[in-house]
């Protein structure tokens, strides 16, 4: 029947159209996943963690609190997605900026400058990083996102350094790695804290100078 007010001709164009066009494909459970994960990271790094709820989650990434409830079935379960999400993305960071190096030592200075110009460029991401980890300290069974967290960070230096260098993994260079993780981490909490980007620097540079001397005992 034809639509009231449109010709026959004008109504079966418009089918016609419809049904040349490409069908629109639903989203699979990991594309709805990895939304709602990046929606989150969005909420925590723009309203903080304690105001972020899983309705806001839901806002952000346009869909029912319903779907989040589906594809999480705990907020535990939701922030280790994200902690996973950051993680994949401070790999691909890391790697990018150590591109180029070819001793220990020149990767070790290129990752924290790198890092670290990331660093001012997000600070709000910072933060809701840190909240994480306090959020995870102070509730019952949470623990060991935090732990998981710092791990991660960890890992994923030393895995990139490794990797960059054709040198497997070892006990030594994950340490080291580990130094790296805590010196930056210092670095980033005082500069957040003070927001004196010429201090901020002139500390980065004096502790990559650090980093180097054990690094070249590592080489």
């Amino acid at each position: 029947m034809p639509v009231a007010g449109r010709s026959p001709a004008r109504a079966h164009a418009s089918r016609s159209k419809r049904q040349r066009g490409r069908p629109v494909r639903a989203a699979t459970p990991e594309q709805r996943r990895a939304r709602l994960v990046q929606a989150a990271i969005t909420a925590i790094a723009r309203d903080g963690l304690a105001a972020t709820s899983t309705r806001s989650v839901a806002a952000a990434a346009g869909v029912d609190p319903a779907m989040l409830h589906y594809a999480f079935d705990s907020k535990h379960a939701l922030l280790q997605a994200v902690m996973a999400a950051i993680h994949d993305e401070i790999r691909s960071l890391l790697s990018a900026s150590i591109s180029d190096a070819r001793t220990l030592p020149d990767a070790v200075a290129q990752m924290a400058r790198g890092y670290w110009a990331h660093v001012l460029a997000t600070p709000q991401l910072q933060r809701a990083q840190y909240e994480l980890t306090l959020h995870a300290l102070a509730t019952p069974g949470n623990a060991d996102l935090a732990r998981l967290q710092y791990e991660g960070y960890r890992d994923t230096l030393a895995a990139a350094l490794a990797q960059r260098l054709m040198r497997p993994t070892n006990a030594a260079l994950t340490t080291f790695a580990g130094l790296c993780v805590a010196t930056m981490d210092g670095l980033i909490l005082q500069h957040l804290a003070c927001n004196d980007h010429a201090a901020g620097q002139a500390r980065l540079e004096l502790a990559i100078d650090l980093l180097r001397r054990q690094a070249r005992s590592l080489a």
